[in-house]
């Protein structure tokens, strides 16, 4: 008898589109987000920064000359000031989206509420938590992020932001490795954490080297097929990816995406 799809799916790794869709639109943008969810992403990633007056929005650098074409600091610029910015990555894009806004939180919010089946990661800065301070931050993000309880999933570098955001508001919660060592093994244990999210490049050679808890391991940046499906071999549960429309067309990704 043949296995069955859902089956067969049910063996491979979940895909995270990576702040959205960068490869062929700024990343962490409405645009960018929708294309990703349009192209069948179940699970997306995006960063949080907040602006002077508080309010958190998408956007991963403290700088927003990358983003924006324009030497200034995030963080010292209230929201009206940033409204008067562009996420158009005119290196990369030129000025293909040069009227295309920076969103704040709530609005991605919004947008997301027409996907219900979707989960998001989102991710506190390290500039952002250390300007504003660990509980101001994860207090202001938990607030916007309260109608999405079972959709949104609080990560970050910072393990003390997590555990504050665990231990205060209950909020499911995932750890970005900074490194792979024994004493973030130990801080692993006891943060105990939904998810560990870690850069490719640390992880160790072998397998009996992934350290096995109650999470699931999620690791970036992997835009090609076959790698993803040998990671989830490795013990890897979810891929982050730039490239989401494009490991979507592989058949059994696909599959997974559809299937759950």
């Amino acid at each position: 008898m043949h296995e069955s799809i859902a089956k067969r799916a049910s063996r491979v790794p979940h895909l995270v589109a990576h702040r959205g869709a960068p490869a062929s639109m700024p990343e962490n943008t409405l645009i960018g987000f929708e294309a990703a969810l349009q192209a069948g992403a179940r699970y997306l990633e995006l960063d949080i920064q907040l602006t002077a007056d508080g309010v958190p929005v998408l956007y991963h650098d403290v700088d927003t000359m990358r983003m924006c074409g324009v030497k200034d600091e995030l963080l010292t610029r209230s929201l009206e000031e940033v409204r008067q910015l562009r996420a158009s990555f005119p290196s990369r894009f030129g000025d293909r989206f040069k009227d295309n806004p920076i969103p704040t939180l709530r609005e991605f919010c919004e947008l997301l509420t027409q996907w219900p089946e979707v989960t998001v990661f989102v991710e506190l800065k390290g500039a952002s938590l250390k300007h504003f301070g660990r509980a101001h931050v994860v207090d202001a993000v938990v607030k916007i992020l309260r109608p999405l309880p079972e959709q949104a999933v609080l990560i970050s570098f910072d393990a003390a932001a997590m555990q504050y955001a665990n231990s205060t508001h209950g909020t499911r919660v995932g750890w970005v490795l900074p490194e792979w060592s024994v004493e973030n093994r130990a801080q692993a244990a006891a943060l105990a954490p939904r998810y560990l999210f870690c850069d490719t490049g640390i992880l160790p050679r072998h397998d009996h080297q992934i350290w096995r808890g109650p999470w699931q391991w999620a690791v970036y940046v992997v835009d090609d097929p076959d790698r993803a499906l040998t990671l989830f071999t490795r013990g890897i549960d979810l891929v982050e990816t730039d490239r989401i429309g494009d490991m979507l067309r592989h058949p059994l990704l696909a599959e997974r995406a559809r299937y759950g």
